[in-house]
């Protein structure tokens, strides 16, 4: 009898917290006030991809009623040694992106640079260390487009 209720009570609450009203940032872009488009992009072809294809969804063709922005990007990638065996080889290393964005809108351009850096231990097999790095490259892409996505929210 105890278990039973015990067992009741959790899920019971396991489902009221499934269902709190949830949503990620951003999950409802119907209603954008904004378009995006990508006029160039240079720098670092495997960021520029994974950017380019995380800002697909506000891709939409230029409106009068809604802002209509164009962007042009340029990304520099840098990995850098910041830490050295006793032998020294590389232990440790720091990625860094930096993007300057160039948005045109209405016939006015601003220029912004957005920055993020990752710390990342070297892994032996040089392989998963390349795909590590893929990963993280796609991780700085998510993480740009969105403090890129809220500067033109507020724009």
């Amino acid at each position: 009898m105890f278990k039973l209720k015990n067992i009741s009570i959790l899920l019971t609450f396991l489902i009221l917290l499934s269902h709190c009203g949830y949503t990620a940032q951003y999950a409802k872009k119907k209603n954008l006030e904004f378009s995006i488009q990508i006029t160039n992009l240079a720098g670092d072809r495997d960021f520029n991809n994974s950017l380019k294809s995380k800002l697909n969804p506000y891709f939409s063709e230029a409106k009068a009623e809604i802002k209509n922005f164009k962007i042009s990007a340029t990304s520099k990638y840098e990995k850098n040694t910041i830490l050295k065996d006793s032998a020294g080889a590389p232990s440790e290393y720091e990625l860094k992106i930096t993007v300057n964005f160039v948005i045109s809108v209405d016939g006015n351009k601003k220029n912004i640079t957005l920055k993020d850096t990752f710390n990342m231990k070297k892994i032996d097999d040089s392989f998963e260390e390349s795909k590590y790095e893929k990963t993280i490259k796609t991780n700085f892409a998510e993480i740009i487009k969105e403090e890129l996505i809220f500067y033109l929210l507020r724009m």
